[in-house]
Formats: C-alpha cells, structure tokens, sequence
C-alpha cells in the first residue's frame, strides 16, 4: 500500500514539474519572438526606405537601448493625416531618456506658457539653438537623434535635429512649429519642400515660422508659394544674406553665424586668453579662386612680403569637411592672430567673419557686393551686411585690398595694451550681438505667435 501511494505522488510531481517547465517555455519563447519583432526591422515587411535605415542604424551599438526620440506625444496622439500613410516602426522606450516627460514636469508650470517645437533640417538651427539661444543638446542612437529643451519665459522650445528626423516622425499634434531648412542649392531645395508640403499634415498646426540658409545670391524665389500670405502655411521667414524680401513684418534677416555643420567650437568664456600677446598680425586661412578678389589679396601679401607676419594657409579646392586637425589648426590661427582677413566669396557674408569675432581676431571685411539679387530695397539702404552694420560692430571695412598694407601698418603701430583693447571691444561687441538676437527672435515670436496671450 505504501508503495502504491509514493508511485501516485511522484507522478503526480512529475506531471507538476512538466507542466511548470512547459508553460515556462511557452512564455520565453513567446516574449523572445515579440522583442525579435520589436527591435529588428526583419519582423516587419515593406518598411518604408528611411524608417529602415533609421531602424538598421538604431542597433549599430551593442548594447544600446532604443528610443522613440519625438516623446510620447508621437505615440499615444496619432491622427489621420493627408499625407501618405506609411506603416509606423515599433521603438522600445527608455523612461530615462523619456523627453517628453521630462520637459512636460507640471511642477512651477502655469497655463499661459506655450510650447514651441524647433526642427533643425539645416546646420544654421544649430547656431540659434546653441549659440543664441544657449541650448544644450544630448545625442542617442550614434546622432541619429539629437535633442533638447529650453524654457525662457513663457516659451517652452523643444529642439529636435538629425538624420532622424523625418516628417513622418513628427508628433502630429504639433501647434507652434519653427522649421529650419537649406535652401542654397537644387538639392536642398527640394528636400526642403518635402518638408513644407507635409505642414498640411499637421491638423493642429497654428503657428509656423521658418529659418533658411538663403541662396548666395538670394535666389528664393521657390519659397514664396509657401508664405501664408500667398496662400501657404508659413506666417514667419527669418532668411540669411541681404535678401531685398526683408521687410521686419512676414520677412526678417537672419545672421550666418559660425559653421556648426563644421564642429565650429563654442568659446569658453571662462578660460579665455584675451590679454595675450598674438604672434600673427593676420591670418587668411580658405580657397583661392582664379581671377578672383581672393587672388588680388594673396597677390598683395606676397608682394608685401606678409607670410613672416601672418598666418597664410590657402587651397585652390573648397571642402565641407574638417578634420580634428584642421579644425584645431584653424583655431589656432584665430587665437594668435590680431587680424583675420576676410575677402568675398559666393557673398559677402560668409562663417569666417563670425568665427573671427568669437575669438576675438578683428575681421577686415572686403565691403563689396556680390553679383546676384541680393542687395538694398526702399527700407534698407547699407548692403551688404547690412545686419551687421546695423549693430555697429568694431570691424574693419575695405572696399579693395590695395588699402590692406595701411591697415596693416596702422595696426602695427598700435600697443600691445591697444591691442588687447580693440579684442575686447570685438568679444564684447560677439556677445551683445548674439543678445540682441536672441531679444529680437522671441519678440517676434511672442508677438506674431501669441499677439493676444503675451
């Protein structure tokens, strides 16, 4: 009898124990099979091109959670829209790096604060983003994703950039929306418009604001069906280079500023050597094209013999890119020159002017206009830069390069205590102008945005 009953009870175990182990299995299985899913692009079929890249880009780095980078406004606010309906790639979500959250804390919060969402499809949303406005950034994702937020005031800005950004990730429920784009060849234009044509999409969409880098020659003609006044969404055009649009009302100019798609560094005001002595009276670091004003320039310094006093790196070919090494060998010259020669290029205006000032080498600008349609119009009359005359900068102008070996030899006449003066003019003139910017842009858009709430 006691046998008969241990038989029972260690079957009926084992049948426990199976049944455990089955329904163990069955659970893995099935959650191991939902994460595969989930994270690899090969459980989904017909992913649309970028969605793909964007997916396949996300799992590089081992190790490396995913992160669904428009908040979680994207997911749980989906609407019907009239643009193509693409199928929608499943993001795991990481609660620590949850933007939306976080930006959205209701804490010191109040009901007439206003969100803005700034999408930077152009380096220059860099520059408004970190050097105007001074936002900081976080990437994921290898800078597939770049983002941040700022709160100033009543405005609450979103900032979202990088090769994930796509129309079809914008959280739909967006109200105020600032878009920066690039508009200075075929190319980008007609990425650009990809973009402008997908604003219908967005059925709570407001306000619209856009920032473009401008044709060199103010050539912009392909935007203008997209001014609301002309029947399309943009009620705001801040546009670069001396455009004859520019009328303070719908169009406003905006500066170059410094090249961020180059890794321009920020200065450290902190740690700055102003009171220096700089070994390099000038410096001219860019191409030379033939027959150009750039040749008539290096023609004169080798005539005058300037090398021995000035840094000089010239190349024949323009390249976008920089290497650490150029890049700190342009610096370089920034910080131990006086002056930096800054001759006319496809415009006027151009990055090196900028980036002498935040070092604090005084620019000498060739005061010329460039062929093209840019140029004065009936309210404005001081082109070219004429936003940067307006702001009385301490610069110095040239209309032709014969008058250089004078400006050379006035500066070499000056004290290295001048010296150190005329650079602090120039650093503190940087950064009042970058102030003044930054004034004018949240003016404008508290008063065209919000005229009857701020």
């Amino acid at each position: 009898m006691r046998v008969t009953v241990r038989r029972v009870v260690l079957v009926a175990v084992g049948i426990y124990c199976l049944l455990t182990f089955y329904t163990a299995y069955i659970l893995l299985s099935s959650n191991w099979k939902g994460d595969v899913d989930k994270s690899s692009p090969r459980g989904k079929e017909n992913l649309p091109n970028d969605d793909e890249i964007i997916n396949r880009r996300s799992q590089q780095r081992e190790g490396e959670d995913e992160w669904n980078p428009w908040g979680e406004e994207f997911e749980k606010n989906r609407v019907k829209t009239v643009a193509p309906k693409k199928k929608e790639v499943s993001w795991d979500w990481n609660k620590d790096l949850d933007f939306g959250k976080k930006f959205n804390k209701k804490k010191n919060s109040t009901s007439d604060e206003f969100e803005i969402e700034v999408w930077g499809k152009a380096a220059i949303g860099l520059y408004l983003w970190e050097f105007i406005l001074g936002g900081t950034l976080e990437e994921k994702m290898g800078g597939i994703w770049t983002y941040g937020f700022k709160r100033i005031y009543k405005l609450k800005f979103k900032f979202r950039t990088g090769p994930g950004v796509i129309p079809s990730k914008a959280p739909h429920d967006t109200r105020n929306l600032i878009l920066v784009l690039n508009g200075r060849e075929q190319s980008k234009i007609e990425f650009a418009t990809i973009w402008l044509d997908y604003l219908p999409s967005f059925p709570y969409l407001q306000n619209v604001a856009v920032f473009l880098l401008g044709n060199e020659q103010c050539d912009n003609d392909w935007i203008k069906p997209y001014l609301k006044r002309n029947g399309g969404m943009v009620d705001l055009l801040f546009v670069v280079y001396d455009s004859k649009w520019v009328d303070d009302d719908v169009v406003f100019q905006w500066p170059l500023g410094v090249a961020t798609y180059r890794k321009f560094p920020k200065r450290d005001k902190d740690d700055f050597p102003v009171n220096s002595i700089r070994p390099y009276l000038c410096n001219f670091v860019g191409t030379v094209y033939p027959n150009s004003s750039r040749q008539a320039l290096m023609d004169i310094m080798n005539k005058q013999d300037l090398q021995k006093e000035c840094f000089i790196k010239a190349r024949e070919e323009w390249s976008p890119d920089e290497s650490p090494g150029t890049r700190q060998q342009y610096v370089k010259a920034l910080l131990q020159s006086d002056l930096t020669l800054s001759p006319v290029g496809q415009n006027t205006e151009c990055y090196r002017i900028y980036e002498a000032c935040e070092y604090g080498s005084i620019p000498v600008i060739e005061d010329r206009m460039t062929p093209g349609t840019c140029g004065n119009n009936d309210k404005y009359n001081n082109a070219p830069l004429r936003l940067l005359k307006h702001h009385k900068p301490p610069f110095i102008f040239v209309k032709d390069w014969s008058e250089l070996p004078t400006v050379l030899e006035e500066y070499r006449m000056l004290s290295p205590q001048d010296k150190v003066v005329r650079r602090r003019k120039v650093l503190e003139w940087c950064d009042k102008f970058k102030g003044k910017m930054k004034d004018r842009f949240l003016r404008i858009i508290n008063q065209k945005f919000f005229p009857k709430k701020t």
